[in-house]
């Protein structure tokens, strides 16, 4: 993508400036900044390899948005490049779904300890969830652009079925919280509001449903239920996956505290939290003291207030941009609902994911 970055900035500035909306003009300013901020940590860390393995992280945000912004959109090799994206995760989804009914029992006891269903090719779990949420939406997208309907269908009843036993707690939260957005977004832009009244009754209807029929759901469920009450009965909350993020939050927030304006640098977050835990006296084991799990945090703990409101920046600028396309809005949901349960942008497949979503469908300004 660099080197097609290069050769697209060579044939001149002018097809640069002929794809360059507002909004992607904005965001891609937030993420300069961004970029700046953990630069300049190095006055704070030093040239060590955590913090160049951090800058190093994050270099597909500027690479990646500007290659996309050049592509040519709304073209059959730009509709089958998601095809192909949307055919490879139905392909591992199926793979491991096969997997998982060869290892039922097994599996099924892991999941009610807050373990995962594990995933072909060893993918994150939360990643692999969010990606499968995001590539329903992908399907009612070119689904309703007559463009091999058959196949778009086919991959988003698999991923629909695939998601309620693999997905992790993320991606299947992360996927209603998209659903009811787009119902919403729907019913008013067809001004039919038979639309809500049929989507909020398919909504409560489908989770009744995949809890009936998936062992893996089930689990997920009953698990979920059994850490809540660890948390407001005050009963351990080792291993227990989300009392220990809101032990995570709360530990943050005491950082944050501290470091208010600054923050600590993306390079020190964890060795900052972790001697929160220990001044804390947190009654969590080591292995389960665990990093903010939520992106807004951990970028408000890296470059302080600042940092924080870069995020949401971009989040409001983007939601704004694709307000008008109900099955995109519903993918940049699964997206942000990640940002609100997991660091989603401290791996690069989350990076990656992220920017080829947002620059991918970002409205160009003008129709041509």
């Amino acid at each position: 993508m660099l080197i097609w970055v290069i050769i697209f900035i060579k044939q001149g500035d002018n097809t640069f400036r002929s794809v360059m909306s507002k909004a992607a003009k904005h965001i891609l300013i937030a993420i300069s900044i961004w970029m700046v901020l953990l630069i300049l940590d190095v006055f704070r860390s030093g040239f060590t390899n955590d913090w160049l393995e951090e800058v190093l992280l994050k270099i597909p945000l500027i690479v990646i948005p500007v290659y996309l912004l050049f592509l040519p959109k709304d073209t059959c090799s730009f509709a089958n490049s998601w095809l192909i994206f949307t055919l490879v995760t139905t392909a591992v989804g199926f793979v491991s779904t096969v997997h998982y009914w060869l290892n039922y029992e097994e599996i099924n006891a892991l999941l009610l300890q807050s373990k995962h269903v594990p995933i072909f090719g060893n993918m994150h779990h939360i990643y692999f969830g969010v990606i499968v949420s995001l590539c329903i939406w992908l399907c009612v997208h070119f689904y309703k652009k007559d463009m091999h309907r058959k196949i778009w269908l086919v991959c988003g009843i698999l991923l629909l079925v695939f998601m309620h036993i693999l997905a992790s707690r993320t991606g299947i939260v992360a996927f209603y919280s998209a659903t009811l957005i787009y119902i919403f977004a729907a019913s008013l832009k067809a001004k039919r509001y038979t639309i809500l009244i049929i989507g909020v009754f398919g909504l409560v209807l489908l989770p009744i449903i995949g809890y009936q029929v998936s062992g893996s759901f089930k689990n997920k469920v009953a698990n979920s239920v059994e850490d809540f009450n660890a948390v407001q009965s005050g009963q351990d909350i080792n291993y227990k996956s989300l009392a220990m993020r809101i032990e995570a939050w709360k530990t943050s927030g005491r950082v944050i505290a501290k470091n208010p304006i600054t923050g600590v640098g993306a390079s020190r977050v964890d060795d900052h939290l972790q001697q929160q835990y220990r001044i804390d006296e947190t009654v969590l084991y080591p292995e389960n003291r665990v990093g903010p799990h939520n992106q807004f945090i951990e970028m408000t703990l890296a470059h302080g207030i600042v940092g924080g409101l870069l995020l949401l920046f971009i989040v409001l600028i983007w939601l704004i941009n694709v307000k008008h396309s109900p099955a995109i809005l519903a993918g940049a949901v699964v997206i942000i609902m990640s940002f609100l349960l997991e660091s989603f942008l401290e791996r690069q497949q989350g990076i990656l994911v992220f920017c080829l979503f947002l620059f991918s469908f970002i409205q160009l300004p003008s129709k041509k």
